[in-house]
């Protein structure tokens, strides 16, 4: 009896080229992020470090940090242990030359929304103008109960953040006014922005009112979506805004046979050698993705040496298909 045929043969059989050469749509840049380990019990100052390091080696566009603060115990398994984002963000800045440096995501609404805002400002400053962070509402009731923050508001706070965000950036430096329903500021907001208008704001998440924020700021960043699921939603958003960019969270782990993979938090995710990975994340790019932010399983050791592989098994392929 005849095996089936290989991953490898249908590769061969021309499946490959066929996806890359008629349905890739070409990109003027793919963006290419990836996931820095400041969460999990492998959590250390060394390694946090030497990913990014890794990254900026690699060719990496971006390294992102992940956001909580203080979470209930049921979910300490993921997220107890943690170092701040934007705290992390300062760090990082220091320990890095090229690699623009961001939150995925930060959730502002559990934070005082002007204190974050001067320390993006200041991030902007210190890293050069590297800095740009994708933004959430927010997904943990127990951790906004524990942080005496507005659940139930959550959309409504985040939609004027957004809205507060763009007008203080543009005023900035000197005196900067808004008057919204829950924020109020008059007063003086300075030195000078680096990077023009500001640290780029991505908006996080796949539910409907995300979406409409990012047609508002021009960056969608979902996370684990399947391509089949994302392409009608990225269709909508380029349909309405159509120089908005996608740019995906997923999880991707290297291996000799294709699996179904799975992210820390039991989401869809990509598995398997670096032919075919390159072959799914094309498929998202068919979808419409304009970039990935990708999990290379952080909290496993060997890590810079994964971050080292997907950039010469995975990133120059695919840069060279998006092209």
């Amino acid at each position: 009896m005849l095996a089936p045929p290989s991953w490898r043969a249908l590769c061969l059989a021309g499946s490959a080229e066929r996806l890359w050469a008629a349905s890739v749509k070409p990109v003027a840049h793919l963006h290419l992020g990836l996931i820095l380990p400041n969460y999990g019990e492998a959590l250390g100052a060394g390694r946090l470090a030497s990913a990014a390091a890794a990254a900026e080696k690699a060719g990496f566009d971006s390294g992102w940090v992940t956001d909580h603060l203080i979470v209930p115990p049921e979910h300490a398994p993921v997220y107890g242990t943690i170092a701040e984002g934007l705290v992390s963000l300062g760090f990082l800045a220091a320990r890095t030359q090229r690699l623009e440096l961001g939150v995925s995501a930060l959730v502002v609404t559990q934070r005082n929304p002007l204190v974050a805002l001067k320390q993006l400002a200041t991030l902007d400053l210190l890293s050069g103008g590297r800095i740009v962070t994708a933004v959430a509402a927010g997904w943990m009731e127990g951790e906004f109960a524990l942080l005496g923050a507005d659940f139930e508001r959550r959309g409504r706070l985040l939609d004027e953040w957004l809205d507060l965000a763009a007008s203080l950036f543009e005023q900035m430096p000197g005196r900067v006014v808004y008057e919204g329903d829950f924020f109020s500021v008059d007063g003086w907001l300075a030195p000078a922005l680096v990077r023009p208008g500001g640290p780029e704001l991505w908006v996080a998440g796949v539910s409907r009112a995300t979406l409409r924020r990012a047609m508002r700021t021009g960056v969608w960043h979902p996370v684990a979506l399947p391509p089949d699921e994302l392409r009608p939603l990225a269709a909508e958003l380029r349909g309405r805004r159509p120089d908005s960019r996608i740019v995906l969270r997923i999880g991707l782990s290297l291996g000799p046979e294709p699996e179904a993979g799975r992210d820390e938090r039991g989401r869809h995710a990509i598995a398997g050698p670096p032919e075919w990975a390159v072959e799914r994340l094309l498929e998202y790019v068919e979808a419409g993705c304009d970039g990935f932010v990708v999990n290379l399983d952080y909290g496993r050791p060997g890590l810079d040496e994964r971050v080292l592989e997907f950039g010469e098994r995975v990133a120059a392929p695919l840069w060279q298909a998006g092209s």
